[in-house]
């Protein structure tokens, strides 16, 4: 079964592990099992709470980069970056929109194993 999945450069994240299939799918499932968690801990940021977001965020951001999301990745990049400044009305003013296209991502991730799984 050909792996496609919308916002996901499969090529380049199967590239990251060596081409092999198995290791990429495990890299996948990883991803969606995680990254939900890391989208609560970054839900409500606050003055008192940037620390903390900016390295969630930037977990967002590298686990991205190992499944080829790139546009997901330049998105936490930017909010790390603004994190990284203590510009809190920056990320707030992107931070929602970002949670959202994430979930997105999760969901077709899921729904793309789930199909994955009952073909085998």
């Amino acid at each position: 079964m050909e792996i496609k999945i919308p916002g996901v450069d499969v090529q380049a994240g199967l590239d990251l592990c060596d081409g092999e299939t198995d290791i990429y799918l495990r890299v996948l499932r990883a991803f969606a099992s995680a990254i939900p968690d890391a989208l609560e801990k970054i839900r409500n940021v606050s003055a008192e709470t940037l620390r903390d977001y900016l390295v969630n965020v930037h977990g967002v951001k590298s686990t991205s980069a190992s499944i080829g999301a790139e546009e997901t990745r330049k998105e936490a990049m930017q909010l790390e970056t603004l994190a990284k400044a203590g510009d809190l009305a920056g990320v707030l003013a992107q931070n929602e929109a970002f949670i959202k296209q994430t979930a997105v991502l999760v969901d077709s991730i899921r729904g793309f194993l789930e199909k994955y799984d009952a073909g085998q």
